[in-house]
């Protein structure tokens, strides 16, 4: 067998060095997926107060039988302050079917709604006080008092940040009645609110981003965020990506404000760090991302740690 010759030897160690080299850039710029943080969240506490002397009462029906023969809806909006509802400004609208008749009121069916609504979504509550056979609420002849239940009415609209959102809790309520507009009310709604809840994973893209920070090892590693959970994730953070053992520093910055990730999408945030040498071979290290996060109602504030191994990529090229 005729021995290779020096060309052909050549030729073949300039292959493997052109594989090396093009491995080692690709797993420096590979997509890597890691481990997401706990799942589980305890329901959201829902206290909310809200009052107007702009209402509308207008007729409704009343029972077909029983001591309640007169109807009235009651109808109007409240603003919110942020921290009443959630993080933001938001506005409390009441639909209010009332049944009256001599001391006595109810409040029932499908109809009898409030919202609870700001720029994330809406959440929508089905209250409920007695009913024709047993009436639940005071009546003056003019005004409405006492109190009930109200339960989360379904929704599944996709770009409702409260969508698939459960719970109930009780509520009190003021309310003239008397038909004209003008009319004074005041509502307070306290109990739990079940929501969809995010969570997050972290992919990353390490790249050096030019010659000068390729020679002065100033390494780029985009971090992206995504939120594999079924809720949309508020108030996000990153608020470190601290790299483990010795060698690396981590430049910055941090910590980061993302803002919202709505449920699938992904946001990205770059960290800069000085890394090893050029004459190191196989650099790497593992950056210990800390993510915080909210639900839509702000509630649920924590904090997911998800490890990334970054390898740190061999040339300078994109």
């Amino acid at each position: 067998m005729r021995a290779p010759t020096a060309a052909a030897s050549s030729a073949r160690s300039a292959v493997r060095r052109t594989a090396v080299v093009v491995i080692a850039l690709l797993a420096g710029v590979a997509v890597v997926t890691a481990p997401a943080g706990a799942a589980g969240r305890a329901p959201d506490p829902l206290n909310v107060s809200g009052a107007s002397a702009n209402g509308v009462v207008t007729g409704a029906p009343a029972c077909p039988a029983g001591p309640l023969t007169d109807g009235r809806l009651l109808g109007g909006n409240a603003t919110l302050a942020p921290g009443v509802f959630s993080s933001l400004d938001s506005l409390l609208s009441v639909s209010l079917p009332f049944r009256v008749g001599g001391t006595q009121a109810a409040l029932s069916g499908p109809d009898a709604q409030v919202a609870l609504a700001n720029a994330r979504g809406a959440l929508t509550l089905a209250l409920s006080a007695g009913d024709c056979a047993s009436p639940g609420l005071s009546y003056g002849g003019t005004t409405v008092t006492g109190g009930g239940t109200w339960t989360v009415v379904p929704d599944s609209t996709p770009t409702n940040a409260y969508r698939g959102a459960g719970g109930s809790g009780s509520f009190t309520i003021t309310a003239d009645v008397a038909p004209g507009t003008g009319k004074s009310w005041s509502l307070n709604l306290t109990g739990n609110v079940n929501l969809l809840q995010p969570q997050v994973a972290v992919t990353h893209r390490a790249y050096w981003g030019g010659l000068g920070n390729y020679l002065s090892r100033t390494l780029s590693v985009e971090y992206r965020i995504r939120n594999t959970g079924s809720g949309d994730a508020f108030n996000v953070k990153l608020l470190d990506a601290l790299p483990a053992g010795s060698g690396i520093t981590r430049l910055g910055p941090v910590p980061q404000t993302v803002g919202s990730i709505r449920s699938g999408a992904t946001a990205s945030v770059v960290v800069r760090y000085r890394v090893c040498g050029i004459a190191v071979v196989g650099c790497r290290f593992t950056a210990n991302t800390q993510t915080s996060l909210t639900d839509a109602l702000d509630g649920n504030l924590h904090t997911e740690a998800v490890p990334v191994t970054v390898q740190v990529p061999v040339t300078p090229l994109p």
